[in-house]
């Protein structure tokens, strides 16, 4: 008799041991997390997600179709990465010259509620900030602060938004209301905090 799994795992599934998945998380189609990954409870990874070899990922990720997490990444919790988005891990890759193993990553920190537009690519050593917006397509070659919107190629800023989802419209004194989720914000210094 199989032993009763704590999260969803579809049959075309591969997961290698050990790893850590989380209670009621979900893994679709031909999706692939390797030996050494934690993921937290309610993460959902869609098909085709490859989940590299030591990677963490925290609670309620949803991960979104054609997506790989390679070795070095982190996302905190309520990230969200769309559809065929892109991370990297090495800065100067050859195949001449590999760079094989963890010596060689430079590492990615998604932080909490960061959501990451379809197609888009997160050049790897970057820190991604809370709650920050990667649009669709953006190529991010440098750190995002915290609630920065940001599109095009590479990635600059063109306004910020809540932690709800709200592009922020800035009063005279630097001050934002979100009404979805009845939070202020304030713009200081070119950077964002809730107050």
């Amino acid at each position: 008799m199989r032993e009763k799994l704590s999260y969803f795992k579809h049959e075309s599934a591969y997961i290698d041991e050990p790893c850590e998945i989380g209670d009621d998380t979900k893994i679709w189609h031909f999706s692939h997390v390797q030996s050494g990954s934690k993921i937290g409870k309610k993460c959902i990874l869609g098909q085709n997600v490859n989940i590299g070899n030591n990677v963490t990922i925290g609670n309620y990720v949803k991960i979104q179709n054609n997506v790989s997490v390679y070795e070095g990444v982190i996302l905190e919790d309520y990230v969200f990465c769309g559809p065929s988005m892109v991370f990297t891990n090495v800065i100067d890759p050859r195949s001449k010259y590999p760079q094989v193993g963890a010596q060689f990553y430079r590492r990615t920190l998604v932080k909490e509620g960061a959501s990451l537009g379809a197609n888009c690519t997160i050049v790897c050593g970057h820190d991604i900030g809370r709650f920050a917006f990667i649009g669709a397509g953006a190529v991010v070659t440098k750190d995002i602060p915290d609630y920065a919107l940001v599109v095009g190629n590479p990635a600059h800023i063109v306004g910020w938004i809540s932690e709800a989802g709200v592009k922020l419209e800035f009063d005279k004194e630097g001050y934002a209301f979100c009404s979805k989720s009845d939070k202020k914000y304030e713009l200081k210094n070119k950077q964002v905090f809730e107050i």
